[in-house]
């Protein structure tokens, strides 16, 4: 594949700054058709169903000079006709989490949170903040928001805070400073488990530092000198081994020991799917899909499913809604309106991806 072969020779910083920016092909340019301007939503209504089909993709548009002048968001439902947003060069998407894309961007004085709902074509302001927003993500329960935050003049990391929708924030974890051995931090991406954990995984040339957060119980678990976390189930944390790029092994790692498994040893895109949370979705050699179950290490045959995973976690760069149970496929990682397919990690069977009934 040839998104893999590139990912295989860049390092990791150039990998990071892909995922800021967007990994699809750059935009030259405004599209011809006139970008969305979505109204505000109705206040009595809610977004879609989980699994309504919403999905989204960001794209980097360059000037002329070869400059980063925006960001293409377009997003949609699928089977529908898609919409498009201009945002700002530092902006953000992700989700989609019952029915709806989190958009974040900043104008150099303020970070603002909007929820996409391209549905029923409206979008809701979640909050303007003076320190910037880096990255945020949406709790699948549809009530509140995690934030990655940095100062705005300094860059410092100003820690994780979660946000009521319509309400104030709190910050659930500190910054973290730069390590010594590992460098700055470049990327702080962030992933909710299945069971409500927040994975954040902080990022520098190198490797990542990994935190694993309870909210129930506010313990928090650290793993440091590997790659960006994909999801936390049982006793264990799953991360990408410190790759410069893809395919790259993926490992298990038990928290009270630190003790380290191999579930995967050249794993492309990849994902924490199934009923529970608790399988490994990944793309395996010749574009196929192999499922893995974390807890007992049985592999399921590798398939050709139409499509990679479209990964988890605030800095993606694309994500589609598939039904409870699920893994939303996209052939290359980049979804369209009719190119997204569900897929089954129990069974191993997919199929296009439809709107659900709302």
């Amino acid at each position: 594949m040839e998104s893999l072969r590139w990912l295989r020779l860049a390092p990791m910083t150039v990998v990071i700054a892909a995922g800021a920016l967007g990994s699809g092909r750059p935009v030259a340019g405004a599209g011809a058709e006139p970008a969305w301007d979505p109204p505000p939503c109705p206040v009595t209504d809610t977004g879609g169903p989980p699994g309504a089909g919403a999905w989204y993709r960001l794209d980097p548009v360059l000037d002329r000079s070869g400059t980063l002048a925006a960001q293409r968001l377009t997003t949609g439902i699928a089977g529908r006709p898609s919409l498009h947003l201009e945002l700002a060069p530092e902006s953000f998407a992700s989700g989609p989490a019952g029915g709806l894309v989190l958009a974040g961007e900043d104008d150099g004085t303020v970070s603002r949170l909007r929820l996409l709902d391209p549905a029923r074509g409206c979008a809701t302001a979640v909050a303007d903040e003076p320190a910037v927003i880096r990255s945020a993500i949406l709790d699948p329960d549809g009530r509140s928001i995690v934030e990655h935050r940095v100062d705005r003049a300094t860059r410092a990391d100003l820690g994780i805070w979660r946000r009521t929708i319509g309400g104030p924030a709190i910050r659930l974890l500190d910054g973290l400073e730069p390590d010594p051995e590992l460098g700055p931090t470049f990327a702080t991406d962030l992933v909710i488990a299945a069971d409500g954990r927040l994975v954040v995984s902080s990022c520098a040339m190198e490797a990542c530092r990994v935190r694993v957060l309870d909210p129930s119980t506010g313990a928090v678990d650290h793993v440091r000198g590997t790659g960006r976390g994909l999801g936390v189930t049982g006793g264990s944390v799953v991360v990408r081994a410190a790759c410069p790029g893809l395919p790259c092994p993926v490992e298990a790692i038990v928290l009270a020991t630190g003790r380290r498994t191999t579930l995967a040893g050249d794993a492309g895109a990849a994902v924490l799917g199934g009923p529970a949370g608790t399988d490994l979705v990944f793309e395996a050699a010749g574009d196929r899909v192999a499922v893995l179950e974390v807890a007992t290490g049985r592999r399921v045959t590798a398939r050709e499913a139409g499509g990679v995973p479209l990964r988890a976690g605030s800095t993606a760069t694309a994500g589609a809604e598939a039904p409870p149970g699920r893994v939303a496929l996209a052939p290359r990682g980049r979804p369209a309106a009719t190119t997204i397919r569900s897929f089954d990690p129990v069974g191993g069977s997919s199929a296009e991806l439809v709107e659900a009934s709302r």
